[in-house]
């Protein structure tokens, strides 16, 4: 994937003047200059390249996979701001640094759709919007492609993975989701962006729904890692 070298993810200057700088991570009040404050510092939290090299993908329903941070403190609460409470300048922070990874890790790459985990639409009602749309909406223009965030859909409720034991989400996510008719995935490469991944499972169940309607390949490029997996 060929990243758009013009294309910036960042708040303008004007913005920042007259609505005030906070902190891209925690939210706090910030200098202008500045996009993360000093207490939001990331780099030990960073997943090494070797880390993901390391990966086998020979028992998974997707076939490759790359994230910039470990799911740990303070990537946890940027991530936290922004899935659910829709703070924007963490959306930037977070999908700048998914495009990254991205392109040095999916480099020879040619994905035909980018999209993300669907929600149903009673829960997208609910909440007024997915997260995963606007991941998709930055990292598509910053490589000069379209986003298809309707190319899955999710064809029933699911109980919250959250509080679910690895084993519960994989069998709640069972036959959660289909692909969209509209969408021809045959001998197609999919990149799928989320927040986080845990237990696999729902980029799994993703993956597994893909390849059955006949996808070559499936990439997948999260926020972050949860360390207790990985």
């Amino acid at each position: 994937m060929i990243r758009n070298e013009n294309f910036r993810i960042r708040t303008h200057i004007i913005k920042r003047l007259i609505l005030g700088n906070r902190c891209r991570i925690c939210a706090k009040t910030s200098e202008l200059n500045k996009d993360i404050c000093d207490d939001c510092s990331v780099e030990k939290i960073r997943v090494p390249q070797e880390i993901l090299l390391s990966f086998s993908f020979t028992d998974k329903n997707f076939d490759n996979l790359t994230a910039p941070f470990y799911y740990d403190e303070p990537v946890r609460k940027c991530i936290h701001n922004f899935k659910y409470k829709n703070f924007k300048p963490a959306a930037e922070f977070l999908t700048a640094e998914l495009t990254e990874v991205i392109s040095r890790d999916f480099k020879d790459e040619t994905p035909d759709f980018i999209t993300c985990v669907p929600m149903t639409k009673i829960r997208r009602f609910r909440k007024n919007y997915n997260h995963g749309e606007v991941l998709i909406k930055y990292i598509s223009k910053a490589f000069s492609m379209e986003n298809t965030p309707r190319l899955l859909k999710k064809i029933r409720n699911t109980r919250p993975q959250v509080a679910l034991s690895g084993k519960e989400r994989r069998e709640n996510l069972k036959g959660a989701f289909a692909v969209n008719q509209k969408f021809d995935v045959k001998n197609k490469t999919i990149l799928i962006c989320d927040d986080v991944i845990t237990t696999e499972s729902t980029l799994e169940e993703c993956a597994k729904t893909l390849k059955k309607a006949g996808a070559k390949r499936v990439i997948c490029a999260v926020c972050a890692l949860n360390n207790n997996n990985f």
